[in-house]
């Protein structure tokens, strides 16, 4: 291989091509294609849908094409209290608004408070019962068990397991 003036001059077998056949430019074509059409049906498109003709060729839509949607009321709307009022009457039921619903929050706040204590309380009180459930259990009262009377013989006549000096 021959350099010439530096490293990229280098030509490649895989890059040599014959004169005379070239690729197709197909965005040319593309575009040759729809100017083409623009100019026979251009005018066509343009009265019967102009938003569709300016996006052919990619041009902002005129303002006189352009549509505002304009809401349409009917005869008999409902007009709300609120819109008849005054600023001043409006800023002030505003706030009563505000008011109420700050109380209406807080009185929830504090039923889930209390449902949520209430709910605290009855897990502890299963805890302490699965904690002291060997200690419970049925018995007969008429029963002494262990229990001995100080006043008792019994506990009179016992033997003294010390004696001291």
């Amino acid at each position: 291989m021959i350099k010439y003036k530096g490293a990229r001059f280098n030509k490649s077998k895989s890059r040599k091509r014959s004169f005379g056949e070239t690729k197709p430019n197909f965005n040319s074509l593309v575009k040759q294609e729809k100017d083409n059409f623009i100019n026979k049906n251009g005018a066509l498109i343009k009265e019967t849908d102009p938003p569709l003709y300016y996006s052919l060729i990619n041009r902002k839509l005129p303002k006189k094409y352009q549509k505002e949607e304009k809401v349409i009321m009917p005869v008999n709307a409902y007009v709300p209290p609120q819109s008849k009022l005054s600023p001043k009457e409006l800023d002030k039921q505003l706030e009563q608004e505000a008011l109420e619903r700050k109380k209406r929050e807080e009185a929830l706040r504090e039923k889930q408070q209390k449902e949520q204590k209430e709910k605290e309380r009855i897990e502890r009180n299963r805890a302490a019962l699965v904690r002291e459930q060997k200690r419970i259990f049925w018995c007969n009262a008429y029963d002494q068990d262990n229990y001995v009377s100080i006043h008792s013989d019994k506990f009179k006549s016992r033997e003294k397991k010390y004696e001291y000096y």
